[in-house]
């Protein structure tokens, strides 16, 4: 009896150790799971600051955005921005920084709300793009983790449309996928003191319009195949007169059926058009 005693004894307080163990092991697993629900939390909020689902109204222009994340779970640096210039002209922005995850969303929330602070002051992409360059190397420095950004300002006083870019790709003609290109590319934001940018333009009597996006767009995929520009340029070319809501609907669409609905990035669309 009390070499059984001793047995029982002993394989009670081993089950009170591994519980002891077991009960720390979840405490970890449960501390872990709470901060990734946090983080989690925090990244849905940015990507909802950074394309958010109402645009403002702005005099001579009608506009339209889209967001399609390509997962749920998945945040990048892509925004979009509307904000009101000088003179009652409009500041239009689409951007993206390199790499996802929280870090990447916290640096595109912090250049899409440098755009919006300075937006009331020029109407000038070219110095836009400048000043947010400036802001973002003076918080982060120079480094790798830089961030393209498309610019675009109209004037309806003087029906004056004005483009700049910064390491971004071209904005896209509504009406035939046209691309506006700069005399000058720019190189991204947080590279160098001066991205060099600078600014194309013309008068627009009424109509016309442009579309501003983000790669995850023409990088859609299937097959080793790209959806590229002359695919994106081929389906504003072959809408009619297209409202901007109708120009992003199917450009997102199309994209997400070339790509049998598996996005490799996020797609970011920003159309406007004038009237």
């Amino acid at each position: 009896m009390d070499a059984r005693d001793q047995r029982r004894d002993t394989l009670i307080e081993r089950l009170r150790q591994e519980a002891v163990v077991h009960a720390a092991d979840f405490a970890v697993l449960t501390e872990r799971f709470e901060a990734a629900e946090n983080e989690l939390e925090d990244l849905r909020a940015i990507r909802d600051a950074l394309t958010p689902p109402q645009l403002p109204e702005r005099p001579g222009l009608q506009l339209a955005a889209t967001f399609s994340p390509a997962s749920p779970e998945h945040v990048s640096g892509d925004f979009y921005m509307v904000a009101e210039g000088p003179q009652e002209s409009t500041v239009l922005v689409v951007g993206d920084v390199v790499g996802h995850g929280l870090e990447a969303g916290r640096r595109a929330a912090f250049v899409r709300t440098v755009f919006a602070a300075t937006a009331p002051f020029s109407d000038d992409p070219s110095r836009l793009l400048s000043w947010a360059n400036t802001a973002l190397i003076e918080r982060a420095g120079t480094g790798s983790e830089f961030v393209t950004a498309a610019c675009v300002t109209y004037l309806p006083h003087d029906q004056l449309l004005r483009w700049a870019y910064a390491g971004h790709p071209p904005a896209l003609s509504l009406d035939d996928g046209e691309e506006l290109v700069a005399p000058v590319q720019g190189t991204p934001l947080g590279i160098g003191s001066d991205p060099g940018c600078v600014e194309g333009s013309r008068r627009s009597n009424g109509g016309g319009g442009v579309v501003l996006y983000t790669d995850g767009l023409t990088e859609a995929r299937h097959g080793g195949q790209l959806f590229g520009l002359d695919r994106a340029s081929a389906v504003l070319g072959g809408l009619d007169t297209p409202s901007p809501t109708e120009a992003v609907d199917v450009l997102r669409a199309r994209a997400a059926e070339f790509a049998q609905g598996i996005l490799t990035d996020d797609i970011c669309l920003l159309a406007a058009r004038i009237t």
